[in-house]
């Protein structure tokens, strides 16, 4: 007989499964057993013994703990709800965020064999939110009837990168906006390119501009021909303006050129709302510039960096404060020699390697950032093996390793034919070392 009082019932509700876990862990055939022993108990106990105090005051949801005695709990909780539904709604009160905490922390394992209570409480807490115009909680306002959320259609996701990627040109982090727009335009599409791969595409070209001073000669690989062609026929301004950029940058013509094509194109880059960047484009010009005179120079006088990169040769104050600028901000590796007040005498020192200059770092940054890569290879590890695990369950695997243990035993058998003589059976092995 199972205990029908609480008293009795609690030490049996604690001691599965056992915690802390043994030093073994239990065999499936043991946990299987006790966790059937425990259901029985608690489906042989009423209601009320389930939702009545415990010894020295206290409520059974106050003692569980949802991660371990999910079984329990879950029982006791549904008694606690089945016996306030006749007084009023669930949602905002104390069984509600009970609910919500057992949600978040339940043992999978323990819940597979109560699949039915599990639903029950399921159902009830979604019905009681639907049913209840008074949400404490923001999740509440998340259903049909409040609008604030509808079926997913083709251009959400697509919204969601670009508007990713709009954040981090507000951020000026160029380098983390380039695979949120490339999401987009390698999104699948059925005919014809979306307005938004478009507009993806607009400031894809300008993004690689200011993160690596060129435009990748193709589209990413899993680009659809279809939109590679549309998208590059619809910005053909921009790609003339990174062929002008690349083809400044490398001296092949006049500065003056970028200039004169980025002024023809106003119109263009204002209607676009692409403005801002191609301004930014232009000073990425000026950067990329001082940076490559570091791939010629390892040292160089503000003047003639000043004749070399600005608009107005004879102001070396402000070049001195743009190469600052850039220096602080880890977008050059060097130093600015400063060693009298007059700044045509100061000295722009580029530095000969990665591990010298401002962009240095030190014993203990390197070893933070080791941690943090380790950190990150470890989760990308764990990702992967769960990935591994799914796809070894897809119906699609199975049915491959199906074939694949037909083609390989096909293909034993067709050898072994092969290698018999005709007329020989196939474990007919002479006898080399018989007498006749």
């Amino acid at each position: 007989m199972a205990p029908k009082d609480i008293e009795s019932l609690l030490p049996q509700l604690l001691s599965f499964p056992p915690h802390p876990p043994p030093p073994l862990p239990l065999s499936d055939t043991v946990y299987d057993k006790e966790i059937r022993i425990l259901r029985k108990a608690l489906n042989d106990t009423p209601a009320n013994a389930l939702t009545g105090g415990v010894p020295n005051g206290g409520d059974l949801l106050d003692i569980l703990d949802p991660s371990i005695n999910t079984l329990p709990y879950l029982y006791v909780l549904f008694a606690h709800i089945n016996a306030s539904r006749q007084k009023a709604s669930i949602v905002g009160g104390p069984l509600w965020f009970k609910a919500l905490d057992f949600f978040e922390r339940f043992d999978p394992v323990q819940v597979r064999y109560v699949g039915t209570e599990f639903r029950r409480l399921v159902v009830h807490v979604r019905d009681a939110a639907l049913a209840s115009n008074q949400h404490d909680t923001s999740a509440g306002y998340i259903t049909d009837q409040s609008e604030l959320s509808a079926a997913i259609t083709y251009r959400d996701p697509l919204q969601y990168f670009i508007y990713g990627a709009m954040i981090y040109m507000a951020l000026k982090e160029w380098h983390r906006a380039i695979p949120f727009l490339e999401a987009v335009l390698t999104a699948p599409s059925r005919n014809h390119a979306s307005r938004i791969q478009v507009e993806a595409y607009k400031k894809w070209v300008l993004v690689n501009l200011l993160a690596h001073g060129h435009v990748p000669g193709s589209l990413p690989k899993t680009t659809t021909s279809q939109v590679a062609k549309e998208v590059r026929t619809l910005g053909k301004a921009y790609e003339a303006l990174g062929v002008i950029f690349r083809d400044v940058l490398s001296k092949e013509v006049d500065a003056r050129r970028l200039d004169a094509e980025v002024h023809a194109g106003n119109q263009k880059w204002s209607e676009d709302h692409n403005m801002s960047l191609v301004l930014h484009v232009l000073d990425a010009y000026r950067q990329f510039t001082i940076i490559k005179l570091g791939l010629t120079y390892a040292a160089l006088p503000l003047p003639i960096v000043t004749q070399r990169t600005s608009s107005n040769p004879d102001d070396h104050t402000e070049t001195a404060q743009y190469i600052s600028m850039m220096i602080n901000s880890s977008r050059l590796n060097a130093t600015l020699d400063q060693r009298t007040q007059d700044p045509q005498s100061w000295v722009l020192r580029f530095a000969l390697s990665p591990s010298t200059g401002p962009r240095a770092r030190s014993e203990q940054e390197s070893y933070e950032e080791l941690v943090k890569q380790t950190a990150r290879n470890a989760k990308l590890a764990e990702h992967v093996r769960e990935t591994d695990r799914k796809l070894t369950l897809s119906k699609d695997y199975i049915n491959w390793l199906k074939q694949s243990k037909k083609d390989t035993l096909s293909t034993a058998t067709e050898v072994e034919e092969a290698s018999t003589l005709p007329g020989q059976h196939p474990f007919d092995d002479e006898d080399i070392m018989g007498d006749g």
